[in-house]
């Protein structure tokens, strides 16, 4: 259903999901991310997540919502970013429009989220006012 793991060598937690959730199944998520990324965040507080969703179906809306408020607090262990990689347009479609985070994106492959990852971060400038 679904495995947390934080990579201290990558500095990037890595969530597998897969098959179709009910609300239940959104807690017990909820749980052991928020687990792993306290421990990812008190060893560095800009680790990178990536989602792989490829065995995840569409998913009723009242789940994808409330994977969407785990996205939400989630953001706030780290100013890294997060890739969802999914595997049809279906399932990206059902992403981009719960997953709405400045620093969250969608992919369609593994190589495309990981080169994002990867790629430098612009220094986040503080507003004036």
């Amino acid at each position: 259903m679904f495995h947390v793991d934080y990579d201290r060598f990558d500095n990037r937690l890595t969530i597998k999901v897969a098959g179709f959730w009910t609300a239940d199944d959104v807690v017990a998520l909820a749980t052991e991310v928020g687990s792993k990324a306290r421990q990812a965040s008190a060893i560095r507080d800009d680790f990178n997540v990536v989602v792989e969703s490829f065995d995840f179906p569409v998913q009723a809306n009242d789940v994808a919502d409330l994977l969407a408020n785990i996205m939400r607090g989630g953001m706030t262990f780290t100013s890294g970013r997060t890739a969802v990689v999914v595997g049809s347009q279906l399932n990206r479609a059902q992403a981009e429009r719960t997953l709405v985070h400045p620093r969250v994106r969608v992919f369609m492959t593994m190589e495309e989220a990981l080169l994002w990852l990867d790629a430098p971060q612009a220094p986040v400038i503080p507003s004036a006012g």
